[in-house]
């Protein structure tokens, strides 16, 4: 017979499934127990364990209480479990099944799921003997070296899991170790990192500033120093972010970034510090919708948090028709305010002056001087990031939506890159890499990784395993096989755009009111939605859509009533076009990310586009014609005057 022992946390010992024998489980005989299983080989001295264990009683009482309980021990698991040698005592390892094994196991393997399940306390919490100091002293080491193991296996995988963009899951896991061990600062800054990264910096300042005065009120003392200046880049983060944008809905929650992990490894590498420093630029290219935005603001902010210097601005639309203005907005936006600015070449300065006159108004000396062309702008920006990095220490310049930025900046980059080549910077790009990409951008994407170092990193749509992780997440309540049916129906609805998918799992989710069960088994393909289109999404179709030409914008009409299946013939004849006219079309709105070719008709990308455009681009009246006109094949088409309108 084997006995089974649960060592961490209050200490469980059970036999064949049932409780242990009582004797069993005195103080002594259990520490006796576990100090042999401990030992190395499973062997002690007899005299060292009379010391251990015994120290107040004499010799030869000290003695007898051993072999007493030494006999409970092979009472219960047989003669041969316990094996004296000359003045040494062995345990059959074999007939101890302890969860230690388990934990050992687990660490190897870097298994924290584990882990996590088997640390259900300290190592024999609350066990103790008072008269023992030696065996006190041991359980104390014992306790100490397992807390740390589980503390530095759970930190590194709750700082693991932040970096890949799962923050609710690395603040739970840091939570936990810091419910362990409160002065564990490591896992502080995990935690700290994931609420600020997840947009919840004030927790993060709470709960900074409970350790600090729980450190200081305990032993007049201050937390570490790079912990603190964590603290003080959240709190200063009001200062570096990016400003709101008016034309595009404010998200509920921050979702886990599933299915990211290779594109944030990617992101990391090229983002982390290098030596000799080298200025590099990397681009987050992909379709609207595929999360290109969401991605550059995580790693930018999380170098921000780790000590980089930040620019960061996003490009408007308006910005294409006012040359200078995307680099003019990084200056204003940051660079203008950096110390290490000072040391910038005066030829620099002064280029800057024209894109800020707050430069001149701070440096008297930089009269204001427009840049003679691209080449000449990029080149002063450079010298003057420059100049930040070598004097502050790593920058990230990050310009989201960079296609929208004007064609003067866009061309002005690799310049820019040029003057700043020894320096640690970082230009961190995300832009629209489908439909009718700017030639500029066009330009530097074909010189990035030959004669501009760095990389293109793609936004893509999700694999159905990585919306299953992302439902599993924002829907726990969902089993298995609701999962499995909502996952398929997401696929023709969502088209694997991660923002249609994240926008459907909350609208499932709702507010406070509990998951909505879709689709019913049976219907995973035929039940419609059972909300109305969430309006984040309407409003960037609305967005999308308006930046269609006049005939591109009918032609998705068009395609939406002939589709799902759009043929190019049905679009011809509600559009009273030539076939020719309509590829051309088709095609427009492929590369604006509408429809995708499925190597004959084409498709719609999401399912929920064509659901926008039927019941918010067409009467009732209309659809019923254009229908009608599709069934029939014959008859006058209905004009389409009011899709070619600006939606």
């Amino acid at each position: 017979m084997n006995l089974a022992l649960a060592a961490f946390g209050p200490p469980q010992l059970t036999m064949e499934g049932g409780p242990a024998p009582a004797e069993l489980t005195w103080r002594k005989h259990l520490a006796l127990l576990v100090y042999l299983a401990r030992s190395p080989g499973g062997a002690r001295r007899r005299d060292h364990l009379v010391g251990l264990l015994w120290p107040e009683k004499d010799e030869a009482k000290a003695r007898h209480s051993l072999n007493e309980a030494c006999r409970a021990i092979r009472k219960t698991l047989g003669d041969d479990a316990l094996e004296t040698r000359g003045d040494t005592v062995a345990l059959d390892l074999a007939r101890l099944d302890a969860d230690w094994a388990d934990v050992e196991a687990a660490l190897a393997a870097r298994d924290t799921a584990r882990l996590a399940r088997l640390w259900r306390g300290d190592f024999l919490e609350g066990f103790g003997i008072p008269d023992a100091t030696l065996f006190e002293d041991w359980l104390a080491a014992e306790r100490a070296r397992w807390r740390g193991a589980f503390r530095d296996a759970l930190t590194a995988e709750a700082d693991r899991l932040m970096r890949v963009g799962r923050h609710s899951e690395a603040l739970a896991l840091a939570a936990r170790v810091l419910a362990a061990d409160p002065s564990a600062e490591a896992a502080l800054k995990v935690a700290m990192l994931a609420e600020a990264l997840a947009g919840a910096a004030p927790g993060a300042l709470a709960r900074f500033d409970a350790y600090a005065a729980a450190l200081r009120a305990a032993h007049d003392a201050a937390p570490a120093a790079d912990l603190a200046a964590v603290a003080e880049r959240i709190r200063a983060g009001g200062r570096h972010r990016a400003e709101p944008q008016k034309d595009r809905p404010a998200p509920i929650a921050t979702p886990p970034l599933c299915g990211r992990e290779r594109v944030l490894a990617a992101l990391a590498a090229r983002l982390a510090p290098t030596e000799p420093p080298r200025a590099t630029v990397v681009l987050v290219g992909g379709g609207p919708g595929s999360g290109k935005s969401r991605l550059l603001r995580e790693v930018a902010e999380r170098r921000r948090l780790e000590g980089a210097r930040l620019l960061q601005v996003t490009c408007v639309a308006a910005d294409t028709t006012a040359p200078g203005s995307a680099l003019g907005a990084l200056v204003r936006r940051g660079l203008a305010e950096a110390t290490g600015l000072a040391a910038a070449p005066p030829d620099a300065l002064a280029v800057l002056a024209a894109l800020d006159p707050e430069i001149a108004r701070r440096y008297p000396g930089a009269a204001p001087r427009p840049a003679d062309g691209a080449a000449a702008l990029g080149r002063a920006v450079g010298e003057a990031i420059r100049a930040v990095a070598e004097e502050e220490g790593p920058v990230i310049v990050a310009l989201d939506d960079a296609h929208l930025a004007d064609p003067l900046s866009l061309d002005a980059l690799a310049a820019l890159l040029r003057a700043a080549e020894l320096a640690p910077v970082t230009l961190l790009l995300a832009a629209r890499t489908d439909g009718a990409v700017p030639p500029e951008l066009t330009t530097l994407r074909g010189r990035i990784g030959h004669d501009v170092p760095g990389c293109e990193v793609a936004a893509a749509p999700l694999s159905d395993e990585e919306v299953a992780e992302l439902t599993l997440a924002l829907l726990p309540a969902y089993g298995d096989d609701e999962r499995a049916r909502l996952v398929r129906r997401l696929r023709k609805e969502a088209g694997g755009v991660p923002f249609f998918v994240v926008e459907i799992l909350r609208a499932l989710g709702g507010e406070g009111a509990g998951a909505m069960l879709w689709p019913a088994a049976g219907a995973t393909t035929a039940h419609p939605l059972p909300f109305p289109v969430p309006g984040a999404v309407i409003a960037a179709l609305t967005l999308r859509i308006s930046a269609l030409g006049p005939l591109p914008r009918a032609a998705l009409v068009a395609a939406a009533v002939a589709g799902p299946r759009v043929e190019p013939a049905a679009v011809a004849r509600l559009l009273e076009t030539s076939e020719a006219d309509v590829e051309t079309r088709l095609h427009e709105l492929e590369r604006a990310g509408f429809l995708r070719d499925d190597g004959g008709p084409y498709l719609f990308a999401a399912e929920l586009v064509r659901v926008f455009v039927m019941a918010e681009m067409l009467t009732s009246g209309e659809r019923r014609r254009m229908q009608e006109r599709l069934t029939a094949g014959l008859g006058d088409q209905p004009r389409l005057t009011r899709i070619t309108r600006d939606t």
